[in-house]
């Protein structure tokens, strides 16, 4: 379902399911971030759901479940003053990461597509950066909205890298499920 025009950066709150048909594949991703494959296998048959809660206009909360046997739910979050901030991730072990806001200009220049992002936060998209602690692998997405196929989408556009020089850049489609959690 595509996003009402009430969902924007600013109000992301409520439910969001992974569009598998118009998202990158994510076993590819968590590929170059040294998943095992038992896990990239049972993800990439599982749906994926985002429930974001948002204290106040620069923090996120993003619980991400996912419907398969013996998958963890993840809580991440995201505080929108570019401060790097570390924890442990079920998945991934010890992370960092950090995010911010940033103009639409640099969002437009920070993907591959020709495909321009929607003026609906003032001109501003997120940016959250981060990657393992020990070096293995770094992404960077940039959050913000999109028409795809004439239906406005929440992206987010992906790039990950691995210390051995593999590197994938994709997007990540959502479809709004419902205001609650």
């Amino acid at each position: 379902m595509s996003a009402p025009s009430s969902k924007t950066l600013a109000n992301l709150r409520g439910r969001w399911k992974l569009n598998k048909s118009l998202s990158a594949d994510v076993a590819s991703i968590l590929a170059l971030q040294g998943t095992s494959k038992l896990i990239r296998s049972a993800i990439g048959s599982a749906s994926v759901t985002l429930t974001i809660s948002q204290p106040n206009d620069n923090e996120y909360s993003i619980k991400q479940t996912a419907t398969a046997a013996a998958i963890p739910g993840t809580t991440e979050q995201y505080i929108l003053d570019n401060e790097w901030r570390t924890n442990k991730d079920p998945f991934f072990g010890e992370v960092k990461g950090r995010s911010r806001w940033i103009g639409l200009d640099e969002g437009n220049g920070m993907q591959d597509s020709d495909e321009r992002w929607e003026d609906s936060d003032g001109g501003r998209l997120i940016v959250a950066e981060g990657g393992s602690t020990d070096g293995q692998w770094e992404a960077t997405r940039v959050w913000g909205f999109k028409k795809l196929d004439g239906e406005r989408r929440w992206i987010q556009s992906v790039h990950v890298w691995n210390k051995e020089g593999e590197d994938f850049r994709g997007k990540m489609v959502y479809d709004f499920d419902s205001e609650g959690n």
